[in-house]
């Protein structure tokens, strides 16, 4: 089993876990996850994701948390047909939110239909008629489908990010859409081959994220002998 996507060129891993280089699966997965990073619309082009490798993708963001298997979030499509149809709902959502937006304003309005080769979007739908009472196993399930797509994405060459915006709150957008009043959406993800090599990012180390819990008492505060 290959660990790779198809895009030649791209920064895809090609090792097997079963090969006799002395790379390892968790080395693999490892570095996928280290080095992923988000990549501007701007710096992606054509080729995208094929419709095999977007499935892949959904079969990943599937793999997530998921308390009660609520399936609490979903993923919209944006197909090269639509985005035409897609450019007049982020233009009307600016006209909802600025009814004297000028012709410029506009333009740029527009202009973020036609960002990334595939573009998706990531809608929350919060159950509140399960037995499972915390919203937040269920906001927690959507954030892990989407780190899954984009490690999934990165594996397989892509460069993606995430990104959301005041059109998506409005409700010209919502109505296009069809999300129900339990929907929210959360943000569109853009994905292409990146243009540009990326550049590092400074990441927080262990001691940034982590800290020890001491339970109170008398000896609390106390470093352990």
């Amino acid at each position: 089993m290959v660990w790779a996507g198809e895009q030649k060129g791209a920064c895809a891993l090609t090792k097997s876990p079963n090969s006799d280089d002395g790379i390892s699966a968790e080395d693999i997965v490892l570095d996928t996850i280290l080095t992923r990073h988000s990549v501007s619309p701007k710096r992606v082009q054509s080729p995208g994701p094929t419709r095999a490798q977007i499935d892949k993708l959904m079969e990943a963001a599937g793999a997530a948390p998921d308390h009660g298997k609520l399936r609490p979030w979903r993923f919209i499509d944006f197909p090269q047909a639509t985005r035409a149809a897609l450019a007049d709902v982020f233009e009307a959502a600016l006209r909802e939110r600025l009814p004297n937006a000028d012709s410029e304003a506009l333009s740029r309005a527009r202009e973020k239909a036609s960002r990334a080769p595939v573009l998706l979007g990531l809608v929350l739908r919060l159950n509140y008629h399960s037995d499972i009472p915390h919203m937040d196993d269920q906001i927690a399930s959507g954030g892990a489908a989407l780190q899954n797509l984009l490690l999934a994405v990165h594996a397989m060459g892509f460069g993606a990010r995430a990104l959301s915006g005041q059109a998506v709150r409005t409700q010209v957008f919502r109505r296009a859409l069809g999300l129900s009043d339990e929907e929210t959406f959360l943000c569109f993800i853009t994905i292409g081959t990146p243009s540009t090599a990326p550049k590092r990012r400074d990441r927080p180390g262990p001691g940034d994220l982590l800290s020890t819990w001491v339970p109170a008492g008398p000896d609390a505060g106390k470093e352990a002998s």
